[in-house]
C-alpha cells in the first residue's frame, strides 16, 4: 500500500540545483526530496526499517494563527507502516529543538494529528546519526540491497548458524566455496534485511564486525 502523492509545498532550489537533496526510497523505487542532509539520512533509516512501507515528503499545509497572524506549518514527512499507522514527522537539529517558533509548530502538529488518530513525531539529528550507524547504513544500502540468489544466502546463513556468532572475516573463511563478490553481497544482504544481526552503531561494519543469528531465524 502506498501513500497518495500530494506535496503541500515544493522544496526551494539551492545553489542552482532543483532540490537540496534527493534520496531513493528503495522499497518503492521513488525519489524523496529533502531540505537537509538530516532529512535525507532519516529517509535511509525508514528504508532500513521493515515495518515502514511508504513515505511522502512535504505532505501537509497546516494553517494556524500565532501572534495575530495566519501562518502555515509544513511537516517534513508522512510515513505509513505495515500496520496502517500514520506518522507525521518533523526533523529538527538538536540545537533548534526548543526554538519558540518550533515549539508552537509542535503543538499545531500534534493537535492536527489527534483529529485523525495519527502519531506526531519529532526526530533530531542525535537520533538519526548515532555512532557509526549512517556510515554503516551507506555500505548496506550500496551492497546489501542487491539481489542475491537464495542458495548463496542459505549457504552463508547456515554456516553462521553452525557457529552462532563470529566475525565477518571468520565467516568468510568458513564459506570458502563462494567467490568474494558473492559472499559479501550475501552477508550484507542478510544484514540489511535483518536476517542476521550486527552492531551498526558502536563499530564500523568491516571484517572484524561480529555477526550473529537472531532469534527470529
Amino acid at each position: 500500500m502506498m501513500i497518495i502523492e500530494n506535496h503541500a509545498r515544493k522544496i526551494k532550489a539551492s545553489r542552482g540545483k532543483h532540490h537540496r537533496y534527493k534520496v531513493p526510497f528503495l522499497k518503492t523505487k521513488k525519489m524523496i526530496h529533502c531540505e537537509s542532509s538530516i532529512e535525507r539520512d532519516y529517509v535511509k533509516i525508514l528504508d532500513f526499517e521493515p515495518n515502514i512501507v511508504d513515505i511522502i515528503y512535504q505532505p501537509l499545509q497546516i494553517p494556524y494563527i500565532y501572534r495575530e497572524k495566519i501562518r502555515n506549518y509544513y511537516p517534513d514527512f508522512k510515513v505509513l507502516t505495515k500496520k496502517g499507522d500514520v506518522w507525521i514527522v518533523e526533523i529538527k537539529p538538536e540545537e533548534k529543538l526548543r526554538n519558540e517558533d518550533n515549539l508552537i509548530k509542535y503543538v499545531v502538529g500534534r493537535l492536527y494529528c489527534n483529529q485523525f488518530g495519527w502519531e506526531y513525531r519529532i526526530v533530531t539529528d542525535k537520533l538519526i546519526r548515532p555512532g557509526y550507524f549512517q556510515e554503516n547504513l551507506a555500505i548496506l544500502r550500496a551492497l546489501g540491497s542487491q539481489l542475491v540468489e537464495i542458495k548463496y544466502l542459505s549457504i552463508v546463513f547456515q554456516k553462521l548458524k553452525q557457529y552462532d556468532t563470529c566475525s565477518i572475516n571468520m565467516l568468510r573463511g568458513y564459506c570458502n566455496e563462494l567467490e568474494d563478490e558473492v559472499f559479501y553481497k550475501a552477508i550484507y544482504a542478510l544484514i540489511y534485511h535483518k536476517n542476521i544481526y550486527v552492531d551498526l552503531i558502536s563499530k564500523r561494519l568491516d571484517g572484524e564486525a561480529v555477526v550473529s543469528v537472531g532469534e527470529r531465524m
